[in-house]
């Protein structure tokens, strides 16, 4: 169960180093994240973009050096990111998703998607902590780590992805 809870780790810190990477590469990008945040007030658009690129960056930091506080930090933010999510669409606000970079696709339920597998890595990475099993390898490591890394790659074009099987089930 240890190598789980090594993949866990990498999939999760490489999801927030690329979304706060993806806000904090220029501050056009941190603008632009800030523009999609339309149910916030003006003043507070660009503070709040900067903190949750800041709690990113936090998430992925802890994830490597403290598992706990690593998972628990990533369980709360992708919370706080569904429960935004959930209530601009309640509220038929379709800003664009900027989890990963500049988007012009709209936050929609693909995104709670998202971020429900998110939780389930997270839950995973607690129940491995809660049963941690046998020692890490370096042959589990050897495996735990491109499965971390193959898994984040999937999740950040997972928006990408379900527009092609949207597509695909909308031409047949």
């Amino acid at each position: 169960m240890s190598h789980v809870l090594v993949a866990s780790q990498v999939l999760l810190a490489v999801i927030f180093v690329v979304s706060a990477f993806s806000k904090l590469r220029s501050r056009t990008a941190l603008r632009s994240f800030a523009a999609t945040l339309g149910m916030l007030p003006g003043p507070a658009r660009l503070p709040a973009a900067a903190a949750t690129a800041a709690a990113e960056v936090a998430a992925a930091a802890t994830m490597m050096v403290f598992p706990p506080i690593g998972l628990a930090v990533s369980g709360m933010l992708l919370i706080a990111f569904s429960l935004w999510i959930a209530v601009s669409l309640r509220g038929g606000r379709r800003e664009p998703c900027q989890c990963f970079g500049a988007s012009a696709t709209p936050l929609g339920p693909v995104h709670l998607i998202r971020n429900g597998l998110l939780l389930l890595v997270v839950a995973l990475g607690w129940a491995t902590l809660m049963f941690p099993g046998d020692p890490v390898t370096v042959a589990g490591l050897a495996l735990a780590v491109p499965v971390g890394l193959a898994g984040a790659a999937l999740l950040i074009i997972f928006d990408d992805i379900a527009d092609l099987f949207m597509e695909i089930s909308g031409s047949s």
